[in-house]
């Protein structure tokens, strides 16, 4: 079978999900892209089709790895209509933040930022989807004065790494209860980035 068929056979697999003991599907692979979009299917979810040789953590499988959704969205792949799109600018950055979750406190830096939320790498693999934590984002050359926003986690990397409490993470967050003013520092940060990013390109 050429690798053409066997893509093609894997995007039209039906794919079931292990919660607890109970199996739900069949799932269309749309669908599930469309779940993990939206957070309600993570990495460390259990999942099946029948060309895989038993269940394997959703972050394990090659169909749903990041580097294949990014693909997906950038080659227009017919699968792409599974995402719903942004509906706001985002701008690679690093901005060191320290936050909080009622429990502990944690540091990082925020990698990718929207008015909508962030991609962030946590010092911390103890956090789990749907728990809130308050950021303050840090000052630095670009972001001229610190904030706080309140966020949602909405997924974390799966990793079969040995993680200690130090061990670093990428969470996806959605900022919630957002002030106006945070909303609108947010938007003026995204911009600068773009220049710095735009200044930086035209250097190399």
């Amino acid at each position: 079978m050429s690798q053409q068929a066997q893509a093609l056979k894997k995007q039209e697999s039906k794919w079931y999900i292990l919660r607890g003991e109970n199996k739900y599907g069949p799932f269309e692979v749309s669908t599930m892209i469309n779940m993990i979009q939206k957070g309600e299917l993570f990495d460390y979810n259990y999942v099946w089709s029948p060309h895989l040789e038993g269940w394997q953590p959703l972050g394990e499988v090659e169909e749903f790895s990041k580097d294949r959704l990014s693909l997906i969205i950038k080659t227009h792949d017919p699968l792409s209509h599974a995402f719903s799109r942004r509906g706001a600018d985002r701008a690679e950055v690093i901005i060191p933040i320290s936050g909080h979750n009622d429990e502990f406190f944690f540091s990082g830096h925020i990698i990718s930022l929207s008015v909508n939320g962030a991609l962030v790498l946590i010092n911390n693999p103890l956090l789990l989807p749907g728990q809130k934590v308050i950021l303050n984002l840090s000052q630095n050359n670009v972001n001229v004065k610190s904030f706080n926003v309140l966020a949602q986690i909405v997924r974390k990397n799966f990793s079969r790494q040995r993680l200690n409490v130090k061990s670093g993470l990428n969470y996806a967050i959605r900022f919630v209860e957002t002030p106006e003013w945070a909303i609108k520092q947010i938007e003026e940060l995204v911009n600068l980035y773009h220049e710095v990013n735009a200044t930086e390109n035209v250097k190399e």
